[in-house]
């Protein structure tokens, strides 16, 4: 008698602990589907696109004014005071903002465009180097450029630099 009620009460945990993560799953897909967990802006809010072909990349950003403009929820336009020229800084390694694991990937020749503001700017890459990490790197004051960083995934410790040219 006593190893059957052993046994039903273990029957019976089992299945309130099977039910509690039923529950679970059914309140997570419901939140996953709920405006909450769905980005609370649209595409039409972004500043401009970043698009690299030879690496599948098609990035939305902000423009500098924008709250969402940061690197802590996407990839970053940082004001440069060089006309023509833009620079866009991304995480990279592991998570959710990682936007920039790819760029490791890029070769001297590789097309890049921006996407802003209803105009298509094309790029070629000219230049890859790394510098250490300081949280700064410095450009060129040539007009027309393109610089795309992320933390080295190769080289710890240190910046990837990709330096485009406007053609």
């Amino acid at each position: 008698m006593l190893r059957k009620s052993i046994i039903l009460i273990t029957l019976i945990i089992i299945i309130a602990i099977f039910a509690s993560f039923k529950e679970l799953n059914n309140s997570s897909s419901e939140i996953k589907n709920s405006p909450l967990e769905i980005d609370n802006y649209s595409k039409e809010e972004f500043y401009g696109y970043l698009k690299i072909p030879s690496i599948n990349m098609n990035l939305g950003f902000y423009n500098y004014d924008s709250p969402l403009n940061n690197v802590e929820y996407n990839i970053e336009l940082i004001e440069i005071p060089i006309e023509g020229s833009y620079l866009l800084a991304g995480h990279s390694g592991v998570g959710a903002k990682a936007y920039f694991n790819d760029l490791h990937n890029l070769q001297t020749g590789d097309d890049i465009y921006l996407d802003i503001e209803n105009n298509t700017y094309h790029y070629i890459v000219n230049n890859i180097y790394r510098v250490k990490k300081t949280g700064s790197i410095n450009i060129s004051n040539a007009t027309n450029m393109l610089y795309l960083t992320t933390c080295d995934q190769i080289v710890s410790g240190y910046q990837l630099v990709i330096e485009g040219i406007k053609v």
